[in-house]
């Protein structure tokens, strides 16, 4: 039922922990890794893991090599995926036990293609650091007259998502391939390519909240998102001119442009 997508970079130390939390149920038919031009050994770890594991383990890697960025790696993985259902694993993050049937129990009682819930953070060495309940703990507060509870129990994440991306990772994603496609895959963005493709599964899919863990974020000094905060803020920006560009209509509810205007990164948005 699941493929799941494991883009690697500079994460040797983490990837074989990753890809066995993958392994554990027996839903995950398949996992494909591909290394996109790291500096430590993690082409070689993946090697060695594929080759132990042949059968439901297959490392893409391409001959060439090179860096061309975890969007791109990601779509590269899921062209080349086979089942109908797509999960991503960032290689220094750990599934939750049970998430997969957690998930297919959710999507057999009603038809949803993207499914997302709680992250558990852990630090560098995997102790833990707390629970992320999406957007019923949210990084910080929504606009006054927001009912979080009220928009999950209606599978409304669009308003929340136009304030802030709740979902937090990549590796908090489970989505249909035919969704996949339809959003066009992941798009160019180096720190928000996971909010874009949420946003998008939320305008062009069904989508729900899933109240459980099913994920172990591991935070250290190298996660991409820390690096350069006027950076992240440029971008979020860019992402969010093209999308209401794209979506007019859609974005033009109160409800929405609520959210939109507690955005944090688009505070002064003519600056």
């Amino acid at each position: 039922m699941f493929s799941v997508l494991i883009p690697v970079y500079n994460h040797g130390a983490y990837v074989g922990d990753a890809l066995q939390s993958a392994l554990a149920s027996p839903l995950v038919r398949e996992v494909l890794l591909a290394d996109d031009g790291s500096s430590d050994d993690s082409r070689e770890v993946i090697q060695r893991l594929a080759r132990d594991r042949s059968g439901r383990v297959r490392d893409l890697t391409p001959v060439e090599g090179g860096n061309i960025g975890a969007h791109a790696r990601l779509n590269q993985l899921a062209e080349a995926a086979s089942q109908p259902w797509l999960a991503v694993l960032n290689s220094d993050d750990i599934f939750a036990p049970a998430r997969f049937e957690a998930v297919q129990m959710a999507v057999n009682r009603t038809k949803y293609d993207f499914v997302t819930g709680y992250v558990a953070l852990m630090d560098a060495d995997g102790g833990a650091l707390g629970i992320k309940r999406g957007p019923l703990s949210p990084e910080f507060p929504f606009p006054r007259g927001f009912d979080a509870r009220d928009l999950l129990a209606r599978n409304d994440l669009l308003p929340m998502l136009a304030s802030q991306n709740f979902i937090a990772t990549t590796s908090n994603m489970l989505f249909t391939k035919q969704l996949y496609a339809k959003i066009g895959g992941f798009r160019d963005y180096r720190y928000v390519h996971d909010w874009d493709f949420a946003l998008r599964a939320a305008l062009l899919g069904n989508a729900r909240f899933l109240p459980q863990i099913l994920v172990r974020y591991r935070t250290h000094e190298s996660n991409t998102i820390k690096e350069d905060g006027d950076a992240v803020t440029t971008e979020v920006r860019r992402l969010f001119k093209k999308i209401t560009a794209e979506y007019v209509e859609v974005f033009t509810p109160s409800e929405i442009q609520a959210g939109l205007s507690g955005n944090r990164y688009l505070e002064d948005r003519a600056a």
